[in-house]
């Protein structure tokens, strides 16, 4: 069976890209957090327009092995 390990992170307000401006912030803190395995499966818009995004990867620990539950 495959344990996950979860994440909550808070993106800024995304504004539409410019030229000059390349990839947006949120972009950006999403492809980081996919490059080290994690994988977005919810969101919710935050009334001062910010997103908070939940994330999930396989665990990196057996679950019998942990006894602080």
């Amino acid at each position: 069976m495959t344990a996950w390990g979860y994440l909550i992170v808070a993106l800024p307000e995304f504004k539409l890209p410019t030229a000059a401006q390349g990839q947006p912030d949120p972009v950006t803190i999403l492809n980081r957090e996919g490059a080290e395995g994690w994988e977005a499966v919810g969101m919710k818009a935050l009334g001062d327009g910010s997103v908070a995004v939940l994330l999930k990867r396989a665990a990196e620990f057996d679950v019998a092995e942990r006894h602080d539950f």
